[in-house]
């Protein structure tokens, strides 16, 4: 009987290390509020918290979640945490940036965040990944896939969803 449990707790630990040696590759990242958390932190310099933070926002404007209505919009990052663009879709604005560094000086392309309205405390990438528990120095670590730069959205959300969490609301009681 004890030569069974032996092979059932051995088999459970070989699971268990195999599940966690096929999880994705980490990253470390540096995220942060603003320009000002950045320079503030002394992980970087001035210059390439301003370069870097200006890089996201303009990505922000390719890549954001874009929403016919403002409810729409509000609905996912909360009352007041979206704006109308010129061509008159709402977008959410722009929370914090990521920035990955490559080695060096030199970074893979800084990203826009997003802070929805149901985790308010929490960063998202524009793809709605969540970005890990952010330190006072900024760091953090993401999934390796979440460190390239994101595909610039050719569609817009014509209902809420930013992410799975609109799967499961429904309009009835």
């Amino acid at each position: 009987m004890k030569r069974k449990n032996a092979f059932k707790f051995a088999l459970l630990g070989v699971t268990a290390l195999t599940i966690v040696s096929c999880s994705e590759a980490e990253d470390d990242v540096l995220a942060y509020d603003s320009v000002e958390a950045c320079i503030v932190a002394g992980q970087q310099d001035e210059e390439v918290c301003r370069t870097e933070f200006a890089r996201a926002e303009k990505l922000h404007r390719e890549v954001a979640p874009r929403y016919q209505q403002a409810n729409q919009c509000y609905s996912d990052f909360g009352y007041n945490r979206c704006y109308q663009s010129g061509n008159s879709m709402w977008l959410p604005f722009m929370m914090g940036y990521m920035l990955a560094p490559r080695g060096g000086a030199s970074y893979i392309a800084s990203q826009p965040l997003y802070r929805t309205g149901a985790n308010p405390n929490s960063f998202y990438t524009a793809s709605s990944q969540k970005v890990g528990s952010v330190s006072s120095a900024g760091r953090t670590r993401v999934a390796s896939s979440q460190v390239s730069r994101p595909a610039a959205r050719t569609r817009t959300v014509s209902r809420g969803g930013f992410g799975s969490r609109a799967a499961g609301r429904s309009a009835g009681g």
